[in-house]
């Protein structure tokens, strides 16, 4: 692991000590550095600023598992995992999700959800029509805001329904509509 990396994590460990602690409106740049025992410039050489860190963090201990697995892991698999994540780290995210300014991590989410939207399923056709490339933007923006917007409110609401159970229900509200790429 190269320094960079190692002082990245080190940050993202205090930031979400931090977020969890205090909420995510209240931490400053100075605090996470205060705490990291580390210049407050270190930070700006590694992040524009705590919007950034939050994407870093996702992309890092989320997405980045959800992609090396795309290729081997059905969608139900990756799908369960992202819950089980989301479940285990519940109050940072409740933290963040709380915030819903112009940089919300809800937008930030909802991008990588059609990514992997696209990716991983294929919208269900009729026999007599075929969806055009607009119906099926469509059908990715609106599943992939479905997704947060559900997603959201089980983590603010203290992951209340167990990830196992809420994977399966989302699993069966995407198979009403989706099926399996072969």
């Amino acid at each position: 692991m190269t320094g960079s990396l190692i002082t990245k994590k080190k940050i993202a460990k205090v930031f979400k000590k931090l977020v969890a602690q205090i909420g995510f409106e209240k931490v400053t740049i100075a605090k996470i550095m205060q705490e990291s025992n580390m210049r407050r410039q270190t930070f700006y050489d590694h992040f524009q600023d705590k919007f950034d860190l939050v994407d870093w963090i996702f992309q890092q201990e989320a997405i980045e598992k959800i992609e090396d697995n795309l290729a081997y892991e059905g969608w139900q698999v990756i799908v369960e995992n992202l819950f089980i994540y989301f479940e285990e780290n519940q109050l940072f995210y409740r933290n963040v999700l709380l915030f819903e300014g112009q940089n919300s991590f809800q937008e930030y989410y909802t991008q990588h959800l059609k990514v992997l939207i696209n990716q991983v399923l294929v919208v269900k056709k009729n026999a007599e029509n075929e969806l055009n490339d607009s119906d099926h933007l469509f059908l990715e923006e609106f599943y992939a805001n479905a997704f947060v917007s559900l997603t959201t409110k089980w983590i603010i609401k203290g992951c209340k329904i167990e990830s196992h159970q809420f994977a399966e229900q989302m699993r069966f509200a995407f198979l009403m509509s989706f099926e399996e790429k072969e």
